[in-house]
């Protein structure tokens, strides 16, 4: 990933769906990790960015904020949808936040914070001592809790913090598991060599003719495209060409993700909006 810093965050916003790139995977016999890489996201003092981790809508964001002045002083905070909470713990009417590490478990027994309420990561340089993200934070978890559909869903978000130093906050990628109630291990992203290859594919949806195209490096066998309740809309064999043609026109208007099968069973996911 390319770490890059813009004064204009809105406008990486607005990149956020061209810059990010989904992979699918299966973590267990029960379970299918949605992994998205971005170019990294570096939030100068009073930026926030929204993080979609599902990429379907705006049911389950997470807002991860650098706000400028918070009571006189630095802080790194972060906001859950009304549904959603953080790993951690409620101490003394405040929500804390666990800083959490490569393959810690993250499931229903992991204990939150309260659903819908602000998480503190680091707030007056950890002068308040529940705060765990303290000085020069590397690759630290978040890991999440949010609804979906009516279903718990459990994730992860990969987070720099430098509250009191340099004063930036970065986001580097996230991911969830899309079987509800299913755990998820920080930084678990279920992706082999074989699906970082894969990964390399581009796609382009024409509106006026419902045709999308795919082009990769390797092979593609199939596409299988999935509604937002995670039912399977189309299925389409790609004969193991690399450029593809498909005809879209059955699907009715709405937000879709296509799982796309290449080579040794390597995935990659893409969101689809149809018109």
């Amino acid at each position: 990933m390319t770490k890059t810093t813009s004064k204009n965050l809105s406008e990486r916003l607005l990149q956020y769906g061209a810059l990010s790139a989904a992979a699918l995977g299966v973590a267990d016999a029960s379970g299918q990790i949605v992994y998205t890489d971005i170019t990294d996201i570096v939030l100068n003092v009073g930026e926030m960015f929204d993080v979609d981790i599902t990429q379907l809508g705006t049911d389950d964001i997470f807002t991860v904020n650098n706000p400028s002045g918070l009571a006189g002083g630095n802080a790194a905070i972060v906001f859950p949808s009304s549904g959603g909470a953080f790993v951690g713990i409620t101490a003394y009417g405040f929500e804390y936040p666990a800083l959490m590490s490569f393959g810690q478990v993250i499931d229903g027994a992991a204990g939150y914070t309260a659903a819908g309420q602000r998480g503190d990561l680091n707030y007056y340089g950890c002068a308040y001592s529940n705060s765990n993200w303290c000085g020069d934070v590397n690759d630290g978890y978040l890991g999440v809790s949010f609804d979906l559909s009516g279903n718990t869903h459990y994730g992860w978000i990969r987070l720099d913090t430098d509250v009191n130093g340099d004063n930036l906050i970065t986001i580097k990628d996230f991911a969830y598991e899309a079987t509800p109630d299913t755990q998820i291990l920080a930084g678990d992203n279920a992706l082999s060599v074989d699906d970082f290859e894969l990964r390399r594919i581009t796609h382009f949806y024409d509106v006026d003719t419902k045709i999308l195209t795919l082009d990769s490096q390797t092979p593609l066998n199939q596409m299988t495209v999935y509604n937002i309740l995670g039912q399977e809309a189309l299925k389409v064999g790609l004969s193991d060409t690399q450029h593809s043609e498909i005809n879209m026109s059955v699907l009715e208007a709405g937000i879709y993700i296509a799982r796309i099968t290449g080579h040794n069973n390597a995935t990659k996911t893409i969101k689809l909006v149809i018109k």
